[in-house]
């Protein structure tokens, strides 16, 4: 069902040492070209690398947990094993509302895809643009919008129900990863 995917499908910083075939990237690429886009104009591009030496460089210029501890963010060991850019052409004007609209529909069908094939996943948008898109060859017209970095989580990760009025921040406890969501009846706000 996809609601246990959904739920399945959590962020992940730390990843094991396990290579990520290009063969899954394509597909992995194949559920983000059938993303909706608005008013079907489909203006994302994609760049992706397997390659350990840029997945190392771009672990480097990414912001990994803010809220995190020091001690409990992934280490050079823990990075990334693979990398999807989301980029457009900036000849093509976009207004941000759609714009990020269609990123956030891309972004859900990679990692939800990702993870069907065993992967998880992280989305960045607090990174150095000039150096990923430098990185990842980016057409000089092409700038990046999102990075989605991935591999074999290494993390055990919980989802912990909570109040709205409860503090919805990410925590490490004793080794595991909580990933609070607030209770649907606390979301509905009329019907």
């Amino acid at each position: 069902m996809i609601l246990d995917l959904i739920k399945k499908s959590r962020t992940h910083r730390h990843f094991l040492e396990t290579s990520v075939d290009e063969k899954d990237i394509l597909k992995i690429l194949s559920a983000a070209r059938y993303s909706a886009s608005g008013k079907n104009k489909q203006i994302l591009r994609y760049a992706f690398t397997t390659d350990d030496s840029k997945c190392k460089e771009i672990f480097k210029n990414i912001a990994l947990g803010g809220a995190l501890k020091a001690n409990e963010k992934p280490t050079i060991e823990e990075r990334p094993r693979a990398a999807i850019v989301i980029a457009t052409d900036d000849g093509i004007p976009e207004d941000n509302s759609t714009l990020f609209f269609n990123i956030g529909i891309v972004s859900q069908n990679i990692t939800l895809t990702a993870n069907d094939l065993g992967f998880s996943t992280c989305t960045i948008m607090s990174y150095n643009k000039k150096e990923i898109d430098k990185i990842l060859n980016l057409p000089e017209n092409y700038s990046s919008k999102a990075v989605i970095i991935l591999g074999i989580g290494k993390e055990d990760v919980e989802i912990v129900d909570i109040r709205a009025k409860d503090d919805s921040k990410y925590y490490r406890k004793e080794g595991k990863h909580f990933v609070p969501k607030i209770v649907l009846e606390d979301l509905i706000i009329g019907k």
